[in-house]
């Protein structure tokens, strides 16, 4: 059995896929969940602590808190003992600001997320991770944020690697080729140390901080001496005065600031912008903690296309630490325009050499190393070296499409895969349907469709019988979506979706639990709203008045909302502020499921989808219960994740299968 966690957890499509695979005696044991939503929690919980008796934990809390990692592990501590391996790590960051379907927004603070992500990644180095989102990172800034994260990915440094390589590259006499390959190799050499040196201090400040925070909790001290304590400790976690880095900066600042001391022709202001530049970079960690209270700022005061929000982010752009190296590179390529003398031309070669060094990843550097001129016979031993110093591997981005996992909804899908070095490297998910068998609308919701307009529905329609339902249209498929026979019972989509796609002999308490919705929208509520017991749950229809079951007869007689406009005189009908709503066609696969409920009508009645007609198409059993507000509104969507959110921005179940097999056949 292989441990998994899953991060930006949302309601738990990749928990749940994840929990479906198997693959002989191998499956997946899940420890933990995190979400930034307290709704999730609630959804969480009540499905894998009391419907199905994990013992899992979930931690409700932003990955950008400072003390995430430490929260982290001591809850992952508390379920599996100190030396717990975590073997796969699977979450999406948010897609807002990387959706093609809505507004891209500069500087949005989830633009950053992966970063904390892939923190989480070298923290635990698990065997696997998954990374998901949406297709429209792809082409994110003309495709550089794809190649930042790949990069970042293979930037994942093997830190006994590295102190390896530079014990040889030091050991190795240095033919004496000029100047230039001795300050690389000095520069680069420096750089790699800092490198370890700053890894070092965060784990031993990492380390401190847990037991100091634990010895608080034993203690007898208030609230708000506790909370003090909390605050301080944090702050001071990350501020790292590096004095490697201190060292390094402040050598070629000495060289710099020397060889134009006596130098009257060019201005003072322009020799101490890179000086004070070089200064600035020393203190790079306040520059980047800076930059994200600023964008969490922005978040919280909800700047957006004004003014204001263009000055803030001009605020952001100049504390980005790349603002500050092309500053420097232009002013050394301005100072170069004077008669230097050979001194001064040396010193801004150092710099120029120095701010390449400092600017690029750890990865990057012994690159620079290991194309010197080494003797041929040593290039390769530290050329065999480098490559092992990235501790993860990745092909590239792989394009997914729910369909081809037996989802009934066109909905793309980015995955990163990143494979510890001593993985077999993963290059695509195989489907698990043929492109001629995928699931069909019809075939996911017909036996719901009985539900009239406003009303709730908490038991099955009898007058649907499953068991006689015409196979050429209810095909008999495997758990995973497949029509071919496979060594699992054969059920129709809908007979899989109400008895469930979980194996009992694991979970013995799902076939006795009773299916249980709460209201609470936290789990400190859940004790104030007393679970109710439902055979089928999240099953209502919204209250359409007339006039609307009239427009959306029209939108499934056109086909969607805006060739109903374009073709129907009776403006009264088409007059709505709404602008994308679609038909869904019964014999074919819905389009990417949302979180806004009105953008479907059914395929076959006058009204939108409940709740669990949206689960079935992201194929989410219906044992699986979506806790708290069915919906909200206006702000109160800043601050809650309704059951339509929940399901919207979950990644299908059967897809995560899909993906979950595709690990289960590599994993060593």
């Amino acid at each position: 059995m292989y441990t998994f966690i899953d991060l930006f957890a949302g309601a738990g499509g990749f928990s749940e896929g994840f929990l479906q695979a198997e693959i002989g005696n191998k499956n997946f044991d899940f420890l933990l969940a995190s979400d930034i939503n307290p709704a999730c929690e609630v959804t969480h919980r009540m499905r894998y602590n009391r419907q199905l008796g994990i013992n899992c934990e979930f931690i409700t809390k932003d990955i950008t808190d400072p003390d995430f990692i430490e929260v982290l592990l001591d809850q992952l501590e508390k379920v599996g003992g100190k030396d717990i391996d975590v073997d796969v790590i699977v979450g999406g960051p948010p897609c807002q600001s990387f959706s093609l379907a809505g507004e891209r927004s500069k500087n949005d603070k989830k633009d950053e997320l992966f970063s904390y992500y892939l923190q989480v990644i070298a923290e635990l180095q698990p065997k696997f991770f998954i990374m998901e989102n949406v297709k429209g990172i792809l082409t994110k800034d003309h495709g550089k944020i794809k190649t930042r994260i790949i990069d970042s990915i293979r930037d994942i440094v093997d830190y006994a690697a590295l102190e390896a390589f530079i014990v040889n590259v030091k050991k190795q006499e240095f033919p004496q080729t000029g100047p230039k390959h001795q300050a690389i190799l000095h520069m680069g050499i420096m750089k790699l140390e800092v490198a370890i040196s700053e890894h070092k201090e965060m784990l031993k400040r990492r380390t401190e901080f847990r037991k100091i925070l634990k010895s608080a909790y034993a203690t007898s001290l208030s609230d708000n001496e506790r909370q003090f304590l909390y605050k301080s400790l944090t702050q001071q976690k990350f501020d790292i005065d590096n004095s490697s880095l201190s060292k390094f900066i402040d050598t070629i600042i000495y060289d710099y600031v020397s060889a134009f001391r006596n130098n009257k022709s060019i201005p003072e202001d322009d020799r101490n912008t890179i000086r004070q530049g070089l200064t600035l970079l020393k203190n790079r960690h306040l520059l980047n903690d800076s930059r994200i209270k600023i964008k969490h700022l922005m978040h919280d005061s909800l700047l957006k296309r004004s003014g204001l929000k263009d000055r803030y982010d001009q605020i952001i752009e100049y504390l980005d630490e790349g603002s500050i190296f092309e500053y420097i590179k232009i002013c050394i390529s301005d100072i170069r325009y004077n008669n230097l003398s050979s001194m001064e031309v040396s010193a801004v070669d150092q710099v120029e050499l120095a701010v390449e060094i400092i600017r690029e990843g750890v990865i990057d550097t012994a690159k620079r190393i290991v194309d010197m001129p080494f003797p041929d016979g040593y290039r390769q031993k530290l050329h065999d070296l480098y490559q092992n110093l990235s501790l993860y591997r990745i092909d590239d981005a792989i394009t997914l499409n729910a369909s081809d996992f037996g989802v009934p909804q066109n909905r793309e899908r980015v995955v990163f895969v990143g494979c510890r070095k001593d993985q077999d490297l993963i290059k695509a998910i195989r489907p698990t349907v043929l492109p001629d068998e995928k699931v069909t609308v019809q075939e996911a919701l017909h036996d719901l469709k009985g539900i009239p307009v406003g009303e709730v529905q908490t038991e099955y329609d009898s007058n649907f019988d499953v068991a006689s339902a015409n196979n050429s249209v209810f095909r008999k498929r495997s758990v995973n979506g497949s029509t071919m026979p496979m060594d699992t019972k054969m059920k129709s989509y809908i007979e899989w979706s109400r008895e469930g796609r979980l194996n009992e002999s694991r979970f013995p308490m799902l076939k006795s639990h009773e299916r249980q919705y709460t209201y609470a929208n936290s789990w400190d509520e859940i004790n104030e709203k007393e679970p109710v017991i439902q055979k089928l749950s999240n099953h209502e229809t919204s209250k359409h008045n007339k006039l609307v079951v009239k427009r959306f007869k029209l939108v499934r007689k056109h086909g969607d909302l805006k060739t109903a406009k374009e073709n129907v005189i009776d403006k009264e009908l088409t007059n709505t502020k709404k602008r994308n709503c679609i038909a869904l066609i019964a014999d074919s696969q819905s389009p990417t499921v949302v979180t806004m409920p009105d953008d479907f009508v059914h395929y076959e009645k006058d009204r939108i989808l409940t709740v669990r007609e949206m689960a079935r198409l992201q194929s989410f059993d219906d044992s699986f219960v979506f806790q708290g507000k069915r919906t909200t509104g206006g702000d109160r969507r800043r601050n809650e994740t309704p059951q339509y959110t929940q399901v919207g921005n979950a990644i299908p179940p059967l897809m995560a299968h899909g993906i979950a097999l595709e690990i289960l056949n590599h994993i060593k």
